[in-house]
């Protein structure tokens, strides 16, 4: 009777763990593991926290060659800040002018992802290499347009952008968030805005370079290559706070993966359009 007695409570622990488990799988929904652009909020979510547990159940539910694939388009997504922002476009990435930018426009152009560089600086081949190119595209021969046309280049680029912009929002919104904080629905898209931080504070110490060396700089495809250390570091922990934000997005899917570099490069066309446009306006190399 008495071990009777002992075995009671035993048996009532398991029944409740039991139970407990049985419903917490049943919180799950299924097709989680495979669910491109469903949001936890499709599903009956009590606030905005309920995200940590979708994102939970699409893990729990994966088997190992899903998680495999979890890992490698989170690897892929790490990429995309530096690759796409930055490694992908050395060409294009100085643009000329014929003057140092006012520091605004600088700051704008640097957080867009374009770096202005006087042309007095460069190599006359080069100079005319890129008024060569300049001259003969339809889009950046901004010059020989009308005012109207030129305005209306300036406004459907950043429509565009803005577009973009929203549409990395969407993306983000409809995956499985990011892993530093879910509720949060966009880390990608604040991190572009975030840009302009250390784009203002490589306009501020270039400023001040140029007022007591009278030097304009080197050109250089890197941001911040030619100034002092604190542009280099803010510019090294912008890119760096980048690919943790990419790599932190959830259980993303190769369809998912595909949206998000089409959507990234469009934001990174787009913005280096933009900062043309701003550059060739105000300190159009062809007009001096």
């Amino acid at each position: 009777m008495t071990r009777n007695a002992r075995f009671v409570p035993v048996l009532a622990l398991f029944l409740i763990f039991a139970l407990a488990a049985v419903a917490d799988a049943e919180g799950c929904p299924t097709g989680l593991v495979y669910s491109p652009f469903v949001p936890y909020f499709r599903y009956r979510a009590g606030s905005a926290q309920a995200c940590w547990g979708f994102a939970i159940c699409t893990f729990n539910e994966a088997d190992e060659a899903r998680k495999q694939q979890y890992g490698a388009t989170a690897l892929v997504m790490g990429l995309v800040p530096l690759t796409l922002r930055d490694i992908a476009w050395p060409e294009r990435r100085t643009v000329l002018v014929s003057a140092p930018l006012p520091i605004i426009a600088a700051t704008a152009v640097r957080a867009l992802g374009l770096e202005p560089t006087v042309k007095a600086d460069v190599e006359e081949e080069r100079v005319r290499q890129w008024l060569s190119w300049m001259r003969t595209g339809w889009l950046t021969n901004i010059k020989a347009k009308s005012s109207t046309m030129r305005a209306l280049l300036v406004t459907l680029s950043f429509v565009a952008l803005v577009v973009f912009y929203a549409a990395l929002a969407l993306v983000e919104v409809y995956s499985k968030r990011s892993a530093l904080g879910c509720p949060y629905p966009i880390f990608g898209l604040t991190w572009c805005l975030v840009g302009i931080v250390p784009g203002a504070v490589h306009s501020l110490f270039a400023s001040w370079r140029e007022e007591k060396s009278a030097r304009s700089g080197r050109e250089t495809a890197v941001q911040g290559a030619d100034e002092a250390w604190p542009v280099q570091l803010t510019w090294a922990v912008y890119y760096t706070a980048g690919t943790l934000v990419f790599t932190s997005i959830m259980a993303i899917t190769v369809l998912e993966l595909f949206v998000w570099v089409v959507v990234m490069l469009g934001v990174t066309a787009t913005s280096k359009l933009l900062a043309l446009y701003i550059c060739l306006l105000l300190r159009n190399p062809a007009s001096s």
